[in-house]
């Protein structure tokens, strides 16, 4: 059992310290940058760690636009729909006031700050998270986020249901010609 630790290329330090601290706990993460063997498929690795990961941790902090890696890692998420989940802890790590993306607002944020303490603090936070993962969730958006998501399917199934129909009507006035 690991925590996938997702990061931009930016916080890659941060990262570190932050497994450096959660190793003193216990809690065994993995992070490309010191797991990935040489030669492996990056996507690949990433997807599976993932999918084994007990628990994500979100370094959201100055991102570089084009930092393809996260995008990817939070992509695999949200496709996986682990945000609708209370039981996968899923803990976003603030560093700076970044904007939160929004399959992460279901969350609570915890907040590295640039004092000595900091990341050992959000390392015991992260493990009481894993404890009790209802500690992570936001009860009250979290349902509002699936209310949105079945909104979202509904609307969807109407838009493809029309498109079905006008298909339909364009094959029947192909054949009449």
């Amino acid at each position: 059992m690991h925590i996938y630790v997702s990061h931009s290329r930016v916080n890659s330090s941060a990262a570190l310290q932050l497994c450096e601290e959660l190793r003193k706990l216990g809690v065994k993460t993995w992070l490309d940058i010191r797991d990935l063997d040489p030669g492996s498929d990056w996507d690949l690795a990433v997807i599976s760690a993932i999918e084994t990961a007990a628990a994500i941790v979100f370094l959201i902090g100055p991102r570089d636009p084009g930092d393809r890696g996260q995008t990817f890692e939070w992509q695999q998420v949200v496709d996986r729909e682990y945000y609708l989940d209370p039981a996968k802890p899923l803990i976003p790590v603030l560093i700076g006031e970044p904007e939160i993306p929004g399959f992460l607002r279901t969350r609570q944020a915890l907040v590295l700050a640039h004092t000595p303490t900091s990341c050992a603090e959000v390392a015991a936070k992260v493990v009481q998270s894993l404890d009790n993962p209802t500690l992570s969730v936001d009860p009250t958006k979290l349902e509002l986020g699936r209310v949105a998501r079945q909104r979202a399917l509904e609307g969807f199934r109407e838009y493809s249901q029309v498109l079905r129909e006008e298909d339909i009507k364009r094959a029947g006035l192909r054949a009449l010609e």
